[in-house]
């Protein structure tokens, strides 16, 4: 961390801090929003599903020496083993294909280049959140439906765009790992291991969700920071806009929150942080323009405004406005990109 980061991230810690004291009634509501959501929504719903994931992948399901295996690794690059956290990612919510492509690296089963390649695929939300949770948001499980399917459309599109980069950076299967044997043994193990994910990923939902309430006080008459707070937590800001092309990129882009739980899900390796952003911005553009060109091929009716919600600037939800601000930031980001290093793209991205 360099002087410049330092003195920035102390400022913002001491100003935060401030709040709290100051105005600690807003810090108040909005930890309880946080355990609400965790209670409610996060625990009942991720949990078991990753006691479950946890045990599939302890018990080392594979698949050797199949015709399906070897079109796996023609369109994807990957051995069953890895393409089975590909499927569970796309299943499982934001955190859960994170956790499994960690795990794989500490398993000395993929290498770091791997992983890192992965990730821009592997964060999903799942289709029980898009599904009912947003579509009930936006009045229409049909379009919570259609949103779906963009979303694991665009993960499996860019799976296939990286499958030749993965097939050059995967290794083989390590045979030598101890597995523990006995259904107890993995049984608690695994409860052990979710347990412990779930500690971090409600961690930083409370977290936010307490970040976000101070933006939302401050922001009545600020339309600059309300449209900031839309990137900080994703389930904060489907309730905040009724634009469902924006809300399309949002669950592809996921939010700080989702990254930061990310990060430390993979705390036991540097992750590559600009292939990770522009995985990010990839994944949502990519969702938002199949979201709309599934809508016109379906002819589902969408919102593309904000129906009277807490934001009230229109504009800045309509197509036009999105699809610009989508190409700004990868304009930014790949110029950024492309001035470091050997500058070659692909080179500095990968």
């Amino acid at each position: 961390m360099n002087k410049k980061t330092k003195i920035l991230s102390g400022v913002i810690i001491i100003i935060f801090s401030l709040l709290i004291l100051c105005f600690p009634k807003i810090s108040k509501e909005g930890i309880t929003r946080g355990l609400m959501i965790s209670s409610n929504v996060i625990i009942p719903s991720l949990f078991p599903f990753m006691v479950c994931v946890s045990m599939i992948i302890k018990y080392g399901l594979s698949i050797k020496n199949t015709l399906f295996n070897k079109v796996i690794y023609k369109l994807f690059g990957h051995t069953f083993d890895i393409f089975l956290t590909f499927l569970l990612s796309l299943i499982g919510g934001y955190p859960i294909g994170a956790k499994l492509v960690n795990d794989l690296y500490n398993n000395n089963l993929i290498d770091k280049k791997t992983a890192d390649i992965m990730l821009v695929y592997c964060v999903n939300a799942g289709p029980a959140y898009i599904i009912s949770v947003v579509g009930s948001t936006l009045a229409s499980e049909a379009i919570g439906t259609v949103i779906f399917i963009s979303h694991i459309l665009s993960s499996v599109i860019l799976a296939l765009v990286f499958a030749n980069k993965l097939k050059k950076s995967t290794k083989p299967m390590n045979n030598k790992i101890n597995k523990p044997s006995l259904f107890s043994e993995i049984f608690v193990q695994s409860v052990g291991d979710a347990c412990e994910s779930i500690v971090k990923i409600c961690s930083f939902i409370v977290l936010f969700s307490a970040i976000i309430a101070y933006f939302d006080y401050f922001s009545h008459n600020m339309t600059i920071i309300k449209n900031v707070s839309l990137f900080l937590e994703v389930t904060s800001a489907i309730y905040k806009t009724k634009n469902v092309y924006f809300i399309s990129f949002l669950l592809g882009f996921s939010g700080i929150s989702i990254w930061c739980q990310i990060f430390a899900l993979s705390k036991s390796r540097k992750i590559n942080y600009k292939m990770f952003v522009f995985g990010r911005i990839l994944h949502g553009a990519l969702s938002a323009l199949i979201t709309k060109i599934l809508s016109k091929f379906l002819k589902v009716k969408v919102a593309t405004f904000s129906n009277g919600t807490v934001l009230k600037n229109d504009f800045l939800y309509s197509d036009v406005t999105l699809l610009i601000s989508i190409v700004i930031m990868l304009v930014v980001f790949l110029i950024f990109i492309y001035t470091k290093n050997s500058g070659k793209f692909i080179n500095d991205v990968i």
